[in-house]
Order: structure tokens, then sequence, then C-alpha cells
């Protein structure tokens, strides 16, 4: 975060009036699980919206290295309905399911060696209401749209932070991918990760030439069934018990709500309303400003090519640092990257080879050293 975002951050907590009440718990156990958790996890709910009627549901997963210096993320699912629970299951949380072992009711989880959360403290956070466990008191509260949950994200971040005063030196990034690449630019007005949907018409417009030069390449590394354990393991009674989900706010747990599920034929769902259709104006924006991005994409990633997305970058018209050249892990090609840089704004975009639309998901230790890499302030 950059230190006037820092300062005007702290102004805007120093004159919040507003009392900030929440539920949050310490989670040392949960079902499918062996033992106790070798991380921080805390869940709870904070209240946004007119007289807070809104009650989004987060899962906070303190930095297994150094929580005190290491950066903060809020991360974003796409969807834009999708729960956080898939960002920390599926991409970059410590926690996997145990595809072959798992059998009865709840599913085994198990460690996954890949997770960002060794070398950052992560928010993950189900918006807008109806995502996940985050639910409205009123059935109108449930209608959204793109501007209405950003201003409800950044309330809960800010509320969180009051409740959380100990990370407001840490340095704060916002991340998602897929969808979220509407909702980050317009939460915070700073950096953000992740393969994002920037432009809606132009990213799907994009398939044509994406798929012409890469033979059509299947996206579905997984077979469906693999979203099959989250399922069972986020609706079993003892699962929500532990994390604390308040009973009788949700009929069932669901990884992507339909009423909102993006459909780039339409304005709107039954409950969501598309009313910011690019965000690459946005990135214009931040080119003057002192603060660092990066963008990465999947380069089997068929629902936002990866060529896309260099075309939007070449559009902000930015000096070239480092010029397009692979980068490694262990020894083996895990991508092509470029960096550029406008004043004091850095902008690192980075391909990662085999990837798919969420790229952490298939390629988790390539991602998990890209990140690294990046906040050490290191070339790819």
């Amino acid at each position: 975060m950059s230190s006037m975002l820092k300062l005007f951050l702290l102004i805007v907590l120093f004159y919040s009036s507003a009392v900030v009440l929440s539920q949050s718990v310490v989670v040392e156990n949960l079902p499918g699980f062996w033992g106790k958790l070798p991380f921080r996890l805390e869940t709870g709910y904070i209240g946004v919206g007119e007289s807070e009627e809104l009650q989004l549901f987060y899962y906070f997963i303190e930095s297994e290295r150094n929580p005190e210096y290491d950066p903060l993320i809020l991360w974003l699912t796409g969807g834009p309905s999708c729960s956080g629970f898939s960002g920390l299951v599926y991409e970059i949380g410590p926690l996997s399911f145990d595809f072959a072992s798992s059998g009865g009711s709840i599913p085994t989880l198990i460690l996954n060696p890949y997770s960002w959360t060794k070398v950052a403290s992560i928010i993950f956070l189900d918006q807008p209401a109806g995502s996940g466990f985050s639910y409205a008191e009123t059935s109108e509260a449930y209608n959204s749209s793109d501007k209405l949950a950003v201003a409800h994200i950044y309330e809960f971040l800010k509320k969180w932070l009051i409740n959380h005063p100990k990370y407001l030196n840490n340095s704060l990034y916002v991340a998602g991918d897929s969808y979220a690449g509407i909702t980050v630019p317009l939460v915070v007005n700073e950096l953000y990760n992740g393969n994002p949907l920037t432009d809606v018409y132009a990213d799907f417009n994009g398939r044509i030439s994406h798929a012409h030069r890469m033979g059509l390449l299947s996206d579905k590394l997984y077979q469906n069934n693999n979203y099959r354990f989250s399922y069972n393991w986020a609706n079993n009674k003892f699962v929500q018990k532990a994390l604390h989900v308040r009973e009788g706010t949700m009929m069932e747990w669901v990884r992507s709500n339909s009423s909102m599920t993006y459909d780039f034929d339409y304005n709107q769902t039954v409950s969501y309303t598309f009313d910011v259709k690019t965000t690459v104006n946005y990135h214009q924006k931040f080119t003057h400003k002192s603060c660092r991005a990066l963008i990465y994409s999947g380069d089997h990633d068929m629902v936002i090519p990866h060529t896309r997305t260099e075309e939007w970058i070449d559009s902000l018209q930015l000096f070239v640092q480092s010029d397009w050249r692979p980068w490694f892990v262990e020894g083996q090609i895990a991508g092509y990257t470029m960096e550029y840089f406008h004043g004091d704004y850095e902008l690192t975009y980075a391909t990662v080879k085999g990837a798919g639309h969420t790229a952490p998901e298939y390629k988790p230790l390539q991602c998990l050293s890209m990140l690294e890499r990046w906040f050490s302030n290191s070339s790819l």
C-alpha cells in the first residue's frame, strides 16, 4: 500500500464514529482435518449497508511466516457470486481436499504446501450477500449490482481494519481473479492481483483469436466432480458449527450463486445488476500513482484469454522496463513475463504456463513462487 493511501485509510478510520459490531472467532479444529490447525484461522460476520442488513461472512488466515510484517490480502473470488471458500480451498489457501482418500459424509482436508499464506495474511470474503455463508436480513437487500457490491466491500474492509488495528501498518493488496477484475479496481484505487475480467465485451470477444492461436485448448483440466467435495463439506452441520455460521440464515451453501452468475449476454440477473462494463480506465488512472501491480494469466485460459489481457495492458502506453522473457521455477519454464513502469507506477505481467482460468488451482507451485518473488521486489 502506498504511503498516501495508508494515510488516507488512517484518516478514514480515525474519523469513523460508528461502533463496529461483529462476530468473530478463532477456529482451531475443522471436521475433515486431523488434529489442530497449524495456522491461525478466524471466521466471522461484519454488517454492512443500511442498518447493517447485509451480514458478510469471511475467513481470515494469518500469515504463517511473519504476520507482523507480511502483506495483507483481501481476496475477492469472481462469479460475481462465488464463495471465498472456493479461493481458499481450490486456489491459494492452506487447505485442500484429499480427493483420493475422501469418503463418507465429510471429505478429508489436507494442507496445501503452496498456500499464499506462506507469505501473506489473507481475508477470503463471501460477497455479495447470497454468496457462501453471507446473507441479508430482508429479501430486498439481496438485490445488488457492481457499484453497490463495491460499496459494501469497501465498508467491510474499513470495519474489519477497525476491528484488527494491528494490520494497519501492513502493506495492503486487494486481489482476485475472473469477475473480480470488475470489482477490485473500484474497491480501492490501489493494487490488485490476478487475471481479472477487465472489459466485459472485449475480453469475451478475444476468445476467437485466442482459440485460433492456441489450437482450441481445453480449460477443463478438472472434472466437475472435484467441486462436489466442497458442497458436501460446507453443508455439513458440524462444519458450519465449527465455522460459527449463524443458524437459519441460509438454505444451502453453493460454490457460486446461480441467481448472480455473470452472463455477458445480459445486463442483469434475478438479483444482480452488472452496471460496470469496463475498468481499463481505472488502470489508466493507476499509472499516475505510486503503486505496484501484478497481473497474471493462465495461458490455457479460454474464459479470459491472455492475448486480450496483453492488449489492454498495451493500451496503457507504459514504458518497458524488462522485455518479454521466460521465467523459471525449479529449472523449468513457468511462463513468460514483462515489466512496465510510468514514474512511480510499476506493473508486472506474467503468463502461467499450462494454467487455466484460475491459475493457482492448476499451477500452485509456480503461482506461489511468482507471488513470493514479487512481494520481495525481485524479478520473476
